[in-house]
């Protein structure tokens, strides 16, 4: 051998084989790392659910969360790896911060076209059917939606429905909460009330103001959980098969019937 003996040390990576130096190599590692870091974290956070009282859906009673939505959550999370923190705050306020923040999530809401783009959804929590109400004493008769556009209407604030009569051309007054709509209507602030049948049947007798049946009904929607648009694709499956499950063995039908809601 002569002074090439370096060369002839030097053993070629098998064909198809790159050769990654150890620097490299350990930057690799390092990002994987992170990687997994970050995902470990993310799961490891609790969603931000947020809602707002509508009895039987979701209410406070002193410092205790109840309700058929609040009992749904509990069921659903209970079935995933994911955890959640549940808290109260005004339906259009709730609204924009979903939109705004990474894990958060807002429900029940309106599906509707205007909405579909700007949320991630599990969907269906509730399929609604609403109502217009009116003073006992002083009957509205409504034969289809249009007979109605006289009148002054109430709904609150997010709210799918006030939405959706306001882009018809109805005047509507909107409230921060659903339930003051029940004292409006009493006072005669405006003529009819649109609510959901099942919320409002349930307020007016918590609160013992009657206002009888609906002079009509005249729309059923889908109202669903949504979260961030961003919200991971993983988390978003995960609770969707959850939901789809509680349908599918019966906890849906047994949990309705528990608080006397036709599903």
């Amino acid at each position: 051998m002569s002074g090439n003996s370096k060369n002839s040390d030097y053993v070629a990576p098998p064909p198809g084989l790159i050769n990654i130096s150890p620097a490299l190599l350990c930057r690799a590692l390092v990002l994987v790392l992170l990687l997994l870091l970050s995902v470990s974290t993310l799961r490891a956070e609790p969603l931000n659910i947020l809602t707002y009282e509508e009895s039987p859906y979701a209410l406070m009673v002193g410092k205790t969360q109840k309700g058929l939505l609040v009992d749904m959550l509990a069921e659903l999370f209970s079935r995933t790896s994911l955890r959640y923190k549940l808290r109260f705050i005004p339906l259009k306020r709730a609204i924009i911060t979903v939109e705004r923040k990474p894990g958060y999530c807002v429900l029940p809401i309106v599906r509707s076209q205007e909405r579909e783009a700007n949320f991630q959804w599990i969907s269906p929590m509730l399929v609604s059917r609403y109502g217009l109400f009116s003073q006992e004493k002083r009957s509205i008769p409504l034969v289809t939606l249009n007979d109605a556009r006289p009148y002054k209407i109430g709904s609150f604030l997010g709210s799918g429905i006030g939405e959706y009569l306001l882009d018809l051309g109805f005047k509507v007054e909107l409230t921060s909460l659903s339930a003051l709509n029940l004292h409006k209507l009493k006072r005669g602030r405006f003529e009819l009330w649109a609510a959901d049948l099942i919320s409002a049947r349930e307020m007016m007798r918590k609160q013992g103001i009657k206002f009888g049946r609906p002079e009509l009904v005249f729309y059923t929607s889908i109202r669903a959980m949504a979260c961030y648009r961003g919200m991971p694709a993983e988390q978003l499956s995960e609770l969707q098969n959850a939901l789809l499950s509680m349908y599918q063995d019966g906890f849906m039908k047994a949990l309705y019937l528990e608080y006397g809601v036709d599903m």
